[in-house]
């Protein structure tokens, strides 16, 4: 398997036409839907504090990989996503699938 391939157990990833097709908010407190998050005893009482840039950054490499596009463009905000790119935790075909939309934001 090549590096730029995904496992096969993956599916592809859905991406926006571009990074400014995301309008998620910055700030305010969510909980994430059980089919994008479903991990630890109670998931959906886990509440995502978006003011902080910590769980702002893990609630991106969770919708990221496991979120819809819908999902993704309501949760992720473009701006933010291309700020925090470099600290964010991604398999590499998932990487390697938003470089471009992120060059290409980074541009603009």
């Amino acid at each position: 398997m090549s590096e730029a391939a995904r496992p096969g157990w993956v599916n592809d990833p859905e991406l926006p036409s571009a990074v400014d097709d995301l309008h998620g908010p910055l700030d305010g407190e969510i909980r994430l839907p059980l089919r994008v998050y479903w991990t630890g005893p109670d998931p959906e009482a886990v509440i995502w504090d978006l003011a902080r840039e910590s769980r702002r950054a893990r609630l991106y490499e969770i919708v990221l990989r496991e979120g819809t596009l819908d999902d993704i463009r309501s949760l992720v905000n473009g701006r933010e996503l291309v700020r925090l790119w470099d600290r964010l935790w991604l398999p590499v075909h998932l990487r390697r699938a938003w470089q471009p939309l992120i060059d290409a934001a980074g541009l603009a």
